[in-house]
């Protein structure tokens, strides 16, 4: 009996089968910093040979480097990380003595303030 069982399951166990390996894979390019990275070096290629000008540099490096933020959350919400804030900001020991300093940057989106 169990296997007339197993034979009639067998198309839906390997649709799920496949499911999840598509699943993995669109999780893997969801999470890949490589392209971002590329596209960070061909820009600093393009503003060394004056393709570009440094505002269209520093503009679209800030937008790179924002995807790439985003991408390194992603995977730390799909690995079940708690986020990146880290208000400890840069932590260096030396010998005994062990000293931190926080540094934040926040970037305005364009939103107003009330006030």
């Amino acid at each position: 009996m169990l296997l007339i069982d197993d034979l009639l399951m067998l198309p839906f166990s390997g649709f799920g089968f496949i499911l999840r390996t598509l699943e993995r894979a669109a999780e893997q390019e969801y999470t890949d910093e490589q392209p971002v990275k590329e596209r960070l070096l061909e820009l600093e290629l393009r503003l060394e040979s004056g393709e570009i000008t440094e505002q269209q540099y520093a503009r679209e490096e800030a937008r790179l480097l924002t995807e790439l933020r985003d991408i390194r959350e992603r995977r730390r919400d799909l690995a079940g990380a708690p986020p990146s804030h880290d208000e400890r900001g840069l932590v260096f020991t030396a010998g005994e003595t062990k000293a931190s300093v926080a540094v934040n940057f926040h970037q305005d989106r364009g939103r107003k303030s009330r006030g």
